[in-house]
């Protein structure tokens, strides 16, 4: 590790310190943690096999080892009917055969969860996520490329007796990235939406939302009329809800909408669509569970051949608890993503992949303060388009400390 990182690694480790022997005052409520970790994965850059890797990213093989180091610090605390929640985390990710990917990420969650009356209360929250871009869609092979998303959002609810409840919010949301993507421009939005819920005794509940965002690109979008480029957006999302109780260990949730996106410079991007989600949890004993779920998400991806991906994502995850202190989960999904929208006015194009992901992992928390977690990925990825497929295989182990 770079002795720089080392540096503000231990600068930040003496700051919660002395902020911890101030905070007298709900000691109990202030929480620091540290955690090391080392992350082995076969195909870094999601290459095709059989590929000659040396002319893309100057060495013969893409496998990389990630050492993962992390400082962190977290408030929680009940005043009266309000509740704040604090929690700061700065990661070091030092990647050992691409040296230039290593980066300090420094993120943050905020929130404050307020209570007019017991029947009027929502929640005030900042976030600020900072990561690499994935190498996914992002094939900028010897460019580190960060992505910093912040987000501020407040939402209230209003229960106007035992069973309807009132909702609305607004929030404003940022993404930035340090290098150009493919597909993504860097924007700023700002959202309202407002919506209606009906909650049953037997804890089952149905509900409306409409969403509407406006956006405005932060990088200049160049459309096909010289001189002109894309510059903003329009969304609005209109949701249905419904959660259903099956029993006191089955649970099931469901969302049904419609996405409708407009750019007023450039109508050849316009898109509308379906998404929705399923997802049931069956707690079948005490210490046995299992989630299964469908979702299919809609995402802009705006390149000259497509407008706008969707994604239908099916998952299973069993989860056992072997012992107070031990827990193993499995996960299967597999997804079809679909490559959609005729920017040029024509089908250009023409790409669908399809994912397979598998997991498994344990936890082990020997002590209160320690947990100890190791975990095996397999991705595979098929396209119809040439050269994005990819297998890859992923070994990770980490210890956390917390006190």
């Amino acid at each position: 590790m770079p002795v720089r990182r080392c540096q503000r690694l231990i600068v930040l480790a003496l700051s919660l310190g002395a902020a911890a022997s101030a905070w007298a005052e709900g000691a109990d409520d202030l929480r620091f943690s540290a955690s090391l970790g080392q992350l082995r994965d076969s195909n870094l850059f999601r290459l095709p096999s059989g590929i000659d890797t040396t002319p893309l990213i100057g060495r013969s093989s893409a496998a990389e080892t990630i050492t993962v180091t992390s400082l962190g610090a977290s408030y929680q605390r009940n005043y009266s009917l309000q509740r704040i929640e604090l929690d700061v985390r700065v990661t070091d990710y030092k990647y050992q055969n691409f040296d230039y990917l290593s980066f300090l990420a420094k993120n943050y969650r905020a929130a404050w969860n307020w209570s007019y009356t017991p029947h009027l209360y929502g929640v005030l929250r900042a976030t600020r996520d900072q990561s690499l871009n994935s190498f996914n869609d992002f094939q900028g092979f010897n460019r580190r490329n960060l992505r910093t998303d912040d987000a501020t959002d407040f939402d209230a609810t209003y229960e106007l007796d035992a069973r309807w409840r009132l909702k609305g919010g607004l929030s404003r949301s940022s993404r930035s990235n340090s290098e150009p993507i493919t597909g993504e421009a860097d924007s700023r939005s700002q959202s309202l939406h407002a919506g209606v819920q009906y909650v049953m005794p037997s804890g089952s509940s149905a509900g409306y939302r409409i969403r509407t965002t406006d956006g405005t690109y932060t990088t200049r979008r160049t459309i096909p009329n010289a001189g002109l480029f894309d510059t903003d957006f329009t969304q609005t999302d209109n949701l249905l809800t419904a959660t259903w109780a099956i029993s006191r260990d089955t649970r099931a949730e469901f969302t049904l909408g419609h996405r409708s996106r407009s750019h007023p410079n450039y109508p050849q991007r316009n898109y509308s669509d379906f998404l929705g989600s399923a997802r049931v949890n069956w707690a079948y004993s005490g210490k046995t569970g299992v989630e299964a779920a469908w979702t299919r998400e809609l995402s802009s991806f705006e390149t000259a051949d497509f407008n706008f991906t969707q994604t239908d994502r099916f998952s299973i995850g069993p989860v056992w608890q072997i012992s107070p202190k031990t827990t193993v989960r499995l996960t299967l999904e597999h997804a079809i993503r679909d490559f959609r929208g005729t920017p040029a006015g024509f089908v250009s194009a023409q790409r669908r992949d399809t994912s397979n992901d598998a997991s498994v992992s344990i936890n082990w928390e020997p002590y209160r303060f320690l947990l100890l977690s190791a975990s095996l990925q397999n991705s595979r990825r098929s396209s119809t388009a040439p050269g994005f497929g990819f297998n890859s295989n992923a070994i990770n182990v980490s210890a956390q400390f917390t006190y």
